[in-house]
């Protein structure tokens, strides 16, 4: 029988470093470095929870099965006793922990929902196909950029959940819905995807991690960022420099804007981000994807009659699509950042203090669910990432619970209100870049 071994922290500690990843879960020590290139949620989550306690991060993303079957064939040991004892967890750590529990018994998903969501998009790409392709009426076809944008706003929700495995709650399944609702009707790799967005659930609004708040040199929702910082998911240095300067200090003129042209960017990194991977199944299926939607999309276009009208539908239907950006940054951009990894930030209170205090919910009535596409239910989501969206609105109450139990705020407003409040924070943002002498910004951008 094989004897089991002991380590400390700090013994894990030492391995968190590319390519050699430890980490433990509930007093397990696992290696999982000759497993991370290959872990189906990218190799960056492991990277960046190497050599730290992730108990929660992990349990949030995956199912018992995996814990029970896959987890354990990687594990290398055990923490030692006596290095147990100076995790102390916060009752607010326990407490999520039993919601946990209880809300994996609400996971099953409602299929009749996704049948209903099918039909209303198999209706709204009609509606498209109609008004462009059929229509003879060349204001009607223009006036069809609306139905383009709304088409890709719906199925940016389902990508969203197959993402999630929120879905199926298989991953090879929900992995092709993904590669079509994705890649082959919207033109965004699911690859890419997963790559920006695990890493931004698991270390929410870090300035030197959350990729979603490193927006340099057009944004910057902090004055942290006028200190040049390294990003360790783009892996170099975002410099605060003259360019960006000029943009920040007109970003929350700018904000709307940059999100009614941030999808060309998306069309972008997906295709980078696919040429990157290594050849096989995923590289392949992945392209085959992309090549889809470009073929489809082309030939859609080319049913508009002149450049004019072709220019009018492409740019309205981009920009009106800039409302999920919108929907996207709205629940981030106002909350609390910080420096470092949130494990040395938020210590025993971990990841549900972390979610709780750099996120919030937009408010909205049952019949405008459709709009927000469960990304109202933000804190919720975070929190229960696998949890299929028709169950968010119910879990709502047992969070503020929670809350409220232990004092801690939870942010909720209208979307009127957030759109407010994530101006108003761009523009205190903006001004202070302003109020930089040149001595003092200088000497900033040299810190980088």
């Amino acid at each position: 029988m094989k004897q089991t071994k002991y380590y400390s922290f700090e013994e894990v500690k030492q391995h968190n470093t590319k390519g050699d990843y430890w980490v433990v879960i509930d007093d397990g020590v696992y290696d999982l470095s000759k497993w991370a290139p290959h872990h189906p949620g990218g190799e960056l989550p492991i990277r960046y929870m190497a050599g730290r306690e992730c108990s929660d991060v992990f349990k949030a993303f995956h199912n018992s099965s995996i814990r029970e079957t896959k987890l354990p064939l990687f594990k290398i040991g055990e923490i030692r006793d006596d290095c147990k004892t100076s995790i102390k967890e916060s009752s607010l750590e326990q407490d999520y922990r039993k919601l946990r529990e209880e809300v994996e018994g609400c996971l099953q998903t409602d299929y009749w929902f996704y049948v209903r969501q099918a039909i209303n998009l198999g209706l709204i790409f009609a509606a498209l196909v109609y008004g462009v392709v059929f229509s003879d009426n060349v204001y009607i076809q223009v006036a069809s950029s609306f139905t383009m944008a709304a088409f890709w706003q719906q199925m940016a929700f389902v990508g969203h959940d197959g993402g999630h495995m929120a879905i199926t709650h298989d991953f090879k399944t929900d992995w092709k819905i993904g590669i079509f609702v994705g890649n082959m009707t919207t033109g965004v790799s699911i690859g890419w995807w997963k790559k920006s967005h695990n890493a931004h659930h698991i270390v929410t609004n870090s300035v030197e991690f959350d990729p979603d708040i490193q927006h340099l040199p057009v944004f910057a929702v902090t004055e942290k960022f006028f200190k040049s910082v390294k990003s360790m998911y783009h892996e170099r240095i975002l410099y605060f420099d003259r360019v960006a300067r000029f943009f920040v200090s007109n970003q929350h003129w700018l904000y709307y804007i940059v999100m009614g042209l941030a999808r060309f960017n998306l069309y972008v990194q997906s295709f980078l981000l696919v040429f990157s991977l290594p050849s096989g199944r995923n590289k392949y299926f992945e392209l085959f994807g992309l090549i889809f939607f470009w073929t489809w999309y082309i030939y859609l276009c080319s049913f508009l009659p002149t450049w004019t009208s072709l220019f009018i539908f492409v740019f309205v239907a981009h920009f009106l699509a800039g409302i999920l950006h919108v929907q996207i940054t709205l629940s981030h951009f106002s909350m609390d950042t910080y420096h470092g990894h949130p494990n040395e930030v938020f210590k025993g209170s971990g990841y549900a203090l972390l979610q709780l205090q750099t996120t919030m919910d937009i408010e909205c009535n049952p019949w405008l669910d459709f709009f927000h596409g469960g990304l109202q239910f933000q804190i919720e989501h975070h929190l229960f990432p696998r949890l299929p969206r028709h169950r968010l609105r119910e879990t709502k109450s047992k969070v503020q619970e929670l809350c409220r139990k232990h004092n801690v705020p939870y942010r909720s407003k209208t979307f009127y209100e957030a759109n407010l409040e994530v101006i108003q924070r761009l523009k205190e943002t903006a001004t202070k870049a302003k109020c930089l002498s040149p001595i003092i910004w200088e000497g900033v951008n040299a810190i980088g």
